[in-house]
């Protein structure tokens, strides 16, 4: 039986979505540099050429993007705190191209912890490498379709909410040869410039507040799609999902917004990839220590 092309692709999608224990990879700009790759790839991946896919689809899928990378950050006012480094490398199977925040050493020996974190687990080149072999793996490529050079980049928001606290969202744009748009993931830190110590969740609501953060989490995505500023086909928070994502949040002034990679609680071509909450409604569950009060 012969499927429309459009058709497997969009069930590709939803299944992938629906599946909490898979992240979703469709997705990527397939861009290639010759004619003669461009056929190979088109003649044995053609439900996944672009050209497919409605104009809404691809669309909503960029303006989901453009929204992240068009977020004001404070970049420019922590500028003396916090510095941009690059890394880059190319290999005959990946592009790596990453831009990273460095914390200047000189007004605090103490910031080495924070750089040595991003130096560790984001500048392992070799474990990068084992992350790109197994991310290959999880398309499950049974047609042995012959592949092509894949991307990584990295980039970063920075955010601060008082003066001793760091907090920055990373998000990881993995390009997947052969596929239609892009991938993307999120890590957060928020670190006090003071102790020298990263805190996580625990660190900043009190004992036992997982319950009704996620219910003011998942009130505030009803609160959304009731109103229409958030996509209809979007969904509530799982518990399983938010025991994963509880400490991917960031500070910024009076909010707090947590980062949900694609397919957590939107699909992947539209949406958004994150859920922005005021601080003052999480005022009882703060601890009173907490640098936010």
């Amino acid at each position: 039986m012969k499927f429309q092309p459009l058709l497997l692709l969009l069930s590709l999608l939803f299944a992938s979505c629906k599946n909490e224990n898979q992240k979703e990879l469709i997705k990527a700009d397939n861009q290639v540099t010759t004619t003669e790759v461009m056929k190979d790839t088109f003649e044995n991946q053609h439900f996944f050429s672009e050209d497919k896919l409605s104009p809404d689809y691809n669309k909503s899928q960029r303006f989901k993007r453009e929204k992240l990378l068009a977020l004001e950050d404070k970049k420019e006012a922590l500028k003396d705190l916090v510095s941009t480094k690059t890394f880059s490398k190319e290999t005959d199977d990946y592009i790596l191209n990453y831009r990273y925040p460095y914390l200047n050493e000189g007004m605090n020996a103490s910031h080495k912890t924070f750089n040595n974190y991003i130096k560790e687990t984001y500048l392992n080149i070799a474990a990068t490498e084992n992350e790109i072999l197994e991310d290959k793996a999880l398309l499950c490529d049974t047609l042995n379709i012959k592949r092509f050079m894949d991307k990584r980049t990295i980039d970063y928001k920075l955010f601060s909410a008082k003066d001793n606290l760091v907090s920055v969202v990373l998000y990881k744009e993995n390009y997947y040869s052969g596929t239609v748009h892009s991938v993307y993931s999120f890590d957060c830190l928020n670190y006090n410039t003071n102790t020298s110590e990263f805190m996580t969740f625990n660190d900043i609501f009190i004992p036992n507040a997982e319950s009704e953060v996620l219910t003011i989490i998942n009130h505030t995505i009803t609160q959304g799609l009731a109103s229409g500023e958030l996509y209809y086909e979007c969904w509530e928070l799982s518990p399983g999902d938010f025991q994963v994502y509880k400490n991917n949040f960031v500070i910024n002034d009076a909010l707090i917004t947590f980062y949900f990679d694609d397919c957590v609680v939107c699909p992947s071509y539209t949406g958004t990839y994150s859920i922005e909450i005021p601080t003052a409604r999480f005022k009882t569950l703060l601890k009173k220590d907490n640098i936010l009060l």
